[in-house]
């Protein structure tokens, strides 16, 4: 039996494959997913989500959310899952510049500045 991955965004389900291998962009670095895996839960960042599949690999840019994995099913709740192939690396550079040139003045514009800059960095990642 393989993996079961479902990517679920506030719109709608939008990924459900079988999976020999799932890697996922956490918040601290990469975590790879196979058949047999401990379950967890942990907190996604914002780059690229790979999948191993029968048909040959796959890969969407996921940002951020929760990741949860339990009985050989990984579960991803996440604001945006975008097929890599459909960014725009000129779109995220210029995300990037408007994101560094966002205020910092205060605990909580410094806060939605690095989360900005963050996101951006993950689809300028994603889209090359």
């Amino acid at each position: 039996m393989a993996l079961r991955c479902v990517v679920v965004t506030p719109e709608r389900n939008q990924l459900d494959r079988e999976a020999e291998y799932v890697s996922l962009p956490m918040f601290d670095g990469e975590l790879g997913v196979m058949q047999g895996r401990s379950p967890m839960i942990g907190r996604l960042g914002f780059g690229t989500m790979r999948l191993q599949t029968a048909a040959g690999p796959e890969r969407y840019y996921i940002d951020g959310g929760f990741a949860h994995v339990e009985d050989n099913v990984v579960n991803v709740l996440t604001g945006k899952a975008v097929p890599v192939d459909l960014l725009d690396a000129e779109e995220a550079r210029e995300a990037l510049a408007a994101a560094l040139e966002l205020p910092s003045n205060s605990p909580e514009e410094t806060q939605l500045k690095a989360s900005a800059v963050m996101r951006a960095r993950g689809q300028l990642r994603a889209a090359r």
